[in-house]
């Protein structure tokens, strides 16, 4: 993707524009990234938070939207974030270290992300590594 790719699917996810089957994985991990180049962890996640409600709510699926499995995505991402690269090379880069959707189970079990709790709040690890 180049870097007005990945602003035009900010954009488009920002104003509801994407049908709610068109917004993927990889999509998710670009969004994350701009949104922390933009500002720090806290401001960025609270970003994605909003969006990813908004997107949730326009399509009516209330259920949607799951903050632990948010913050983990957006944590991840901001531990590998490398800001000396440009926006695309750094959406490249972090697509490929995290781009196995499993990642989470590495660190949750499943009925732990499957919970209402973990959907509703943040719920840290309970599977040590």
């Amino acid at each position: 993707m180049s870097d007005a790719e990945i602003l035009t699917l900010v954009d488009r996810l920002e104003r509801c524009l994407l049908g709610k089957t068109e917004f993927h994985h990889r999509d998710h991990l670009a969004v994350a990234v701009t949104y922390l180049y933009a500002a720090d962890f806290s401001a960025a996640l609270e970003r994605m938070r909003a969006t990813l409600l908004r997107f949730s709510s326009h399509h009516g699926v209330s259920n949607l939207y799951h903050e632990t499995l948010t913050r983990f995505w957006m944590s991840e991402a901001e531990k590998r974030l490398d800001r000396r690269l440009c926006l695309r090379e750094s959406v490249a880069q972090i697509q490929a270290a995290l781009g196995d959707k499993e990642l989470p189970y590495m660190y949750y079990r499943r009925e732990t992300i499957r919970s209402e709790q973990a959907r509703k709040e943040f719920v840290g690890p309970d599977i040590s590594s």
